[in-house]
């Protein structure tokens, strides 16, 4: 029996019941199928729709690195699944990924590389084994309604001016007035003007320094670490989940034995490292009780996950949302109550202040690290944690959104 690695992007072809239709597709031709999530924004789709046994979304990893994890465990013929918003885009995002995988000294003749870009139904064969033409062929056979379509020239969309010490950075695919994500933190606009689909980043040392064609968001920009322009997996968008779900669904967080576990507190700047720090609890026998979160976007996003885990949150904002999160318009507090768990709080600052009272409560609190064991009556810890955020915040606190 052939094994294809299933490589899934983003929520939309979840939402739409796409991988669902591929998975059973091609199990129904008989292929052994392991699949699994690359990026962090599909990972509540999957829950949503119940697929999370089905999909692993255990790991923190990029989809080129997902390519990587299937080679280690001897699968070496690997479907991505994709619903990009255009057919261009879908095939730069299916460039981008094989680019990431080469320039990691990937091999090329390591893998079979194919694309079921759902956004305009077609196949593209990026790479392709010799071995490999059979199997090939029996998916084109059983996904018959996709045109088979050729792949572009893989290049470097990277350039680097040795004189002025500037690198450059192509980004196709992007429409008037989108988002550009890069690690997760919303780094600029395009512009409203941007006939053209494309804008450049330019970056110096490490530093974004211009977009060519859109505007830069300063002040995002101490969120990131230096940067490798060359191989970032740099995104656009307007939202993260351009599809609704037909239900949201839960996921039971594992209480067995509850007296004998270890109970925390963890602290997030970034929703990137939560699935994996929930699976880290589980595998030393932990719970995370209570989440807190720094910024606006972190706080509706991871608000928006732990809810599906019954973890309960105190979010720190500032109102400064860069609206990626659909429902998050004005950035007033109150729209953040449909993102809130049960017994959870949201504490509105001043402007630009939600990261400096972010860095006080990781020092004083808890002690420089990302997590505090609780320990006694849970319930007391709780409230003392939210009191002592509380006090750290008095003097910038100007709204606290509860619904304990």
């Amino acid at each position: 029996m052939n094994r294809i690695g299933l490589l899934i992007h983003g929520p939309e072809v979840i939402d739409e019941g796409e991988v669902r239709e591929t998975i059973e597709t091609l199990k129904g031709a008989g292929f052994e199928v392991e699949a699994a999530l690359g990026g962090i924004t599909g990972k509540t789709a999957v829950i949503d729709a119940g697929m999370r046994h089905v999909i692993d979304i255990s790991k923190d990893l990029k989809p080129s690195e997902v390519v990587d994890d299937f080679l280690k465990r001897g699968v070496d013929f690997i479907l991505l699944v994709n619903h990009a918003k255009t057919e261009e885009s879908g095939f730069m995002f299916g460039e981008g990924v094989l680019r990431n995988f080469i320039d990691r000294s990937g091999a090329k003749d390591s893998l079979s590389f194919v694309q079921l870009e759902y956004s305009s139904r077609i196949i593209i064969r990026w790479l392709l084994k010799p071995k490999d033409e059979g199997i090939y062929r029996k998916i084109t056979g059983v996904f018959c309604g996709f045109e088979e379509r050729e792949p572009s020239k893989l290049k470097s969309r990277y350039k680097r001016n040795t004189q002025s010490n500037l690198v450059y950075r192509e980004i196709r695919g992007v429409h008037p007035n989108e988002k550009i994500v890069v690690d997760g933190v919303v780094i600029g606009m395009s512009s409203r003007e941007n006939k053209n689909n494309r804008v450049t980043l330019v970056a110096k040392d490490g530093k974004l320094v211009k977009i060519i064609g859109g505007t830069l968001i300063k002040h995002n920009l101490e969120k990131l670490p230096p940067l490798d322009l060359e191989k970032e997996m740099i995104k656009t968008a307007s939202v993260i989940r351009r599809t609704k779900p037909k239900k949201i669904g839960t996921e039971e967080v594992s209480r067995k034995g509850k007296e004998k576990r270890k109970r925390k507190a963890c602290f997030f700047y970034t929703v990137e490292h939560l699935f994996p720090k929930l699976e880290e609890m589980y595998a030393e026998d932990a719970d995370i009780e209570v989440a807190v979160t720094i910024g606006d976007d972190t706080t509706s996003i991871a608000g928006d996950i732990l809810k599906r885990f019954g973890i309960r949150m105190i979010g720190i904002t500032d109102g400064d949302a860069d609206g990626l999160i659909t429902g998050i318009e004005s950035g007033a507090l109150e729209e953040y109550e449909k993102f809130l768990p049960p017994d959870s709080v949201i504490i509105r600052l001043k402007p630009e202040r939600d990261d400096i009272i972010g860095k006080k409560v990781k020092e004083e609190i808890f002690n420089g690290g990302e997590e505090i064991e609780l320990n006694g009556d849970i319930e007391k810890q709780i409230e003392d944690l939210k009191h002592r955020i509380l006090a750290l915040a008095e003097e910038d606190t100007i709204g606290v959104l509860s619904n304990a």
